[in-house]
């Protein structure tokens, strides 16, 4: 069974990589695992909301420009 934290690592990779889903490193996970929760966060708005507290985090501290 794959911890989700791999599979988040796995998300953080592609997006930070740009490389197509299927490259995703067996080390996080099946890719279509690594995708499906990628999608799931998507469609909830799971993503936005994690997006949107990380950037008022760094607003606070100054860190964006």
């Amino acid at each position: 069974m794959w911890m989700r934290r791999q599979l988040i690592e796995g998300i953080r990779w592609r997006t930070r990589t740009g490389a197509p889903w299927c490259d995703v490193p067996e080390r996080y996970g099946p890719w279509d695992r690594v995708y499906d929760l990628f999608r799931r966060w998507q469609r909830d708005g799971s993503g936005a909301r994690i997006v949107t507290h990380f950037q008022a985090e760094a607003g606070a501290k100054g860190l964006i420009t």
